[in-house]
């Protein structure tokens, strides 16, 4: 059975090539392909600075977060950066099983990861 997750964005006032990205629903293999289109358009269009905001983000598998680092990766590559907001217990669980607490950039919410932002 299909996981079902909804992306919406908004641009951050104030902050140049800088996208908010809210996660809704479960991060899995089934609606990976859908996530990896929709962000990697957003970085072929020139946002480079992007938040994730978890905040309804209920479940993330092991391949969800495979393609976080990679999302992260790209970003820094682009001279940009990849944060993380609003995660939930559950979904900061699995990160920390897998050892992805040192990789991501995770913030307690959305005005601390702006703030971040350079």
């Amino acid at each position: 059975m299909e996981s079902h997750i909804e992306l919406s964005f908004e641009d951050i006032r104030g902050k140049q090539h800088a996208t908010l990205i809210h996660f809704i629903g479960d991060l899995d293999a089934t609606n990976i392909e859908l996530v990896l289109e929709k962000v990697f358009n957003l970085i072929n269009e020139g946002t480079v600075n992007i938040i994730a905001d978890f905040k309804q983000l209920r479940y993330v598998n092991s391949t969800g977060l495979g393609i976080l680092l990679h999302f992260s990766k790209t970003a820094r590559e682009k001279g940009g950066c990849f944060k993380i907001a609003n995660i939930n217990e559950n979904v900061y669980e699995i990160i920390e099983i897998i050892g992805a607490t040192t990789l991501l950039e995770i913030y307690d919410d959305v005005d601390e990861a702006t703030a971040a932002l350079t």
